[in-house]
């Protein structure tokens, strides 16, 4: 029974663990340029130029999405008319926003060229936000505007927290294909693989995570103490307090949690 609740503990361990993206964008308004990837193969840039950039207000959060490529008119023959809870079939985008970085509770927007828009959620719970979209139209192709609202399900985060998140294009020309910013290979719907959406600007998110991290770095090491374990943790907590990493803390925090528990089951 013993055993059986140990690996129990390893295994709620392993899973809690948040998964560090190594692809990453910020709220700063800046164009990312160019960095949408085949999904057949993650490491290959498409020929087709596409940006992104995303901001935040007082009320909700802007993405913009620019579209070019040879076959740009195509985009600008229909005219854009929002029918909403139709999975757009002509060119499009798509937007997947994981709060918090659960890797598990997500939502997923998609809008086609031709005004055509959809969204799920992780529960069959309708989603209250009334986001929405606009084309603007240039010379050599479009913009997508997405503004979604903050509500109480969706929250306006604050510098420094991470969240999950992924842009798709599905290019729709005479050879056809899928194609994301996120490292999530050709199945789109796999939060623990989204790419870090990083709240602030690079400069504004590492002093908020410096300082988030210091505070969860004083919180560990006070229950370390409480539970008589300050030699087991020694050189980890005085490495962590020279870089305090996120991922090393969560690391003692789970190891801790882990040592508590065999404790108690002896």
């Amino acid at each position: 029974m013993k055993k059986t609740i140990f690996f129990a503990l390893l295994c709620g361990i392993g899973c809690i663990l948040p998964r560090l993206s190594a692809v990453e964008a910020y709220t700063d308004n800046q164009w990312v340029v160019n960095k949408i990837m085949y999904a057949v193969d993650n490491n290959k840039p498409i020929p087709e130029p596409t940006a992104f950039r995303l901001a935040l207000t007082d009320k909700a959060l802007i993405v913009e999405i620019k579209l070019e490529g040879n076959h740009w008119k195509d985009f600008q023959k229909t005219p854009f008319k929002v029918r909403k809870n139709v999975w757009p079939m002509t060119e499009s985008v798509e937007i997947f926003l994981d709060p918090g970085r659960s890797c598990s509770k997500y939502v997923q927007i998609a809008a086609g060229v031709n005004g055509d828009i959809f969204d799920n959620r992780y529960t069959k719970k309708p989603w209250a936000a009334k986001w929405t979209v606009k084309r603007k139209d240039f010379k050599g192709g479009v913009i997508f505007e997405f503004v979604i609202p903050f509500d109480n399900e969706f929250k306006k985060p604050v510098a420094g927290e991470v969240w999950g998140f992924n842009i798709c294009r599905n290019v729709k020309h005479s050879s056809p294909y899928f194609s994301t910013f996120a490292k999530v290979g050709t199945y789109f719907n796999t939060p623990a693989k989204f790419a870090e959406l990083r709240i602030g600007t690079p400069k504004s998110f590492l002093t908020a995570s410096q300082r988030k991290n210091r505070q969860m770095l004083a919180d560990v090491e006070k229950e370390i103490k409480q539970a008589g374990l300050t030699i087991h943790f020694a050189k980890q907590i005085t490495k962590l307090k020279k870089d305090c990493d996120e991922l090393g803390i969560q690391a003692v925090k789970d190891e801790l949690r882990l040592l508590k528990a065999m404790k108690e089951i002896k």
